[in-house]
């Protein structure tokens, strides 16, 4: 398991096809997304996302632009 600090409100933990982000703010969030291109899954309740799929704890620099940015963290490299 890994562990990174991004941010003084942001933690996330990794394995190999799991990913979990807190992200501490006056926000939560509740739901499901998937991303087909990937694929991964992503689980939304309060302030954690739980996210299920191949390399899980990655995002693309271009997803940061979308409305349903995932956050985790980012990459300029293609996630195959």
């Amino acid at each position: 398991m890994s562990y990174l600090r991004l941010h003084k409100q942001v933690f996330i933990w990794w394995g190999k096809w799991w990913a979990v982000q807190l992200y501490l703010n006056r926000y939560i969030s509740l739901g499901i997304h998937i991303d087909f291109e990937r694929p991964v899954i992503d689980i939304h309740f309060l302030w954690f996302i739980i996210a299920i799929g191949k390399r899980p704890e990655l995002s693309p620099s271009a997803y940061k632009h979308r409305l349903s940015y995932r956050g985790f963290i980012i990459t300029d490299e293609p996630i195959l």
